[in-house]
C-alpha cells in the first residue's frame, strides 16, 4: 500500500507555488509520491496558443529530477469535464486490478475548503480520502476549524488535515498577464518553465488573462 498525494488543477502555467506545495505534502505527511494531475474541461481553453501537451510537458520539466513527484494525465485522457470522484473511482479501479489498495490525499487551497459542499459526491469523497488542505503558517486556523467540524457533524466519514505550507501568493493568471504585458517571470516559474515559455512563445497572443 503507497500514500499517494493529488495536486489537481489547471498548471496553465505550473509556478514555483505548485512545486513547492506538492514537496511540502510529501513531507509533512510522509507520502510515497504526489500525482501533479492537469484537469481536462476548464476555461484555458479560451486560450488557443495552450493545448494540453503544452501545459502537460511544463508539468514533466517543471518536476524533473525531484523524487516523489509525478505527472498524470488521467484527466486529459478522460476528458469531457473534470470531476474528482471519477478520478478517484479511476483510480481505485487500477488499484484493485492490480491487487493493491492505496490510501489518496487530495491537495487543496485552505481557502476552497469552504466549497466542498458543492462538489459531486462529496460524502463518497470523504469516504474515499483524505483531504490537505494547505494554508499558510500566518493564518488564524480557527475558523477553518470550525468548517472542518461541520463537515464531521454532517457526514461522519470525513477526513480533512491541514498542510502548512508558506509558498508566496502565486497565480498562474498573474503569470499569463506578465508576460503578455512583457514582464519577468523568471522567479515565479522553475527555469525551465520559463525556458518553454519563452521557446514557445506562450501567452503572447490571445491570452486569457
Amino acid at each position: 500500500m503507497q500514500k499517494i498525494g493529488i495536486l489537481g488543477g489547471s498548471f496553465n502555467p505550473i509556478h514555483n507555488g505548485h512545486v513547492l506545495l506538492a514537496r511540502t505534502a510529501l513531507t509533512e505527511y510522509k507520502l510515497d509520491k504526489v500525482l501533479i494531475m492537469p484537469n481536462s474541461d476548464t476555461y484555458y481553453k479560451k486560450d488557443a496558443s495552450i493545448s494540453d501537451e503544452d501545459r502537460y510537458r511544463m508539468i514533466e520539466l517543471a518536476i524533473d529530477g525531484i523524487e516523489g513527484l509525478e505527472p498524470s494525465d488521467i484527466e486529459l485522457k478522460r476528458g469531457g469535464i473534470t470531476y474528482t470522484i471519477d478520478t478517484i473511482r479511476e483510480l481505485k479501479k487500477v488499484d484493485r486490478e492490480n491487487h493493491v489498495r492505496n490510501k489518496y490525499y487530495f491537495i487543496i487551497g485552505g481557502d476552497s475548503l469552504k466549497n466542498l459542499y458543492y462538489w459531486r459526491e462529496i460524502r463518497n469523497l470523504f469516504r474515499s480520502m483524505t483531504f490537505l488542505a494547505a494554508i499558510r503558517d500566518d493564518v488564524d486556523k480557527t475558523g477553518l476549524e470550525e468548517i472542518k467540524q461541520s463537515y464531521i457533524e454532517k457526514y461522519k466519514d470525513v477526513k480533512i488535515e491541514f498542510l502548512s505550507c508558506d509558498a508566496k501568493n502565486i497565480s498562474s493568471s498573474s503569470i499569463r498577464k506578465s508576460v503578455l504585458e512583457g514582464k519577468d517571470i523568471s522567479n515565479l516559474v522553475p527555469a525551465s518553465v520559463y525556458g518553454y515559455i519563452k521557446e514557445k512563445g506562450l501567452y503572447l497572443q490571445g491570452a486569457e488573462v
